[in-house]
């Protein structure tokens, strides 16, 4: 019982004495941040549509403004392209029959 009370102050005086080491303020860490651009450097890859199969709602298909057609079978993790041999590449609407 004794081992387990000292383990706890133990804990509890590390946690503390970490908590009391750190002064910077929300704010000055804040302006050691810089701005940076997080998302993709052109237009392509931009989403125009997408349309999901309502048998199977792990298959999903979208259309891109400049990068054709893509198709999904698990829900969105892996995506395969499957207009690449088309002679255009933009895709305005996409709908699967029922």
């Amino acid at each position: 019982m004794i081992k387990r009370i000292l383990l706890v102050f133990a804990l509890l005086g590390g946690w503390i004495l970490s908590a009391q080491t750190e002064t910077e303020s929300l704010s000055e860490k804040l302006e050691e941040m810089s701005v940076r651009s997080i998302g993709p450097a052109g237009m392509s890859g931009r989403v125009t549509t997408i349309d999901v199969v309502r048998e199977d709602p792990n298959t999903i298909y979208i259309g891109t403004a400049s990068g054709g057609l893509w198709k999904s079978t698990s829900g969105g993790t892996e995506w395969e392209p499957i207009f690449d041999d088309q002679a255009s590449l933009s895709i305005g609407a996409v709908a699967s029959a029922p």
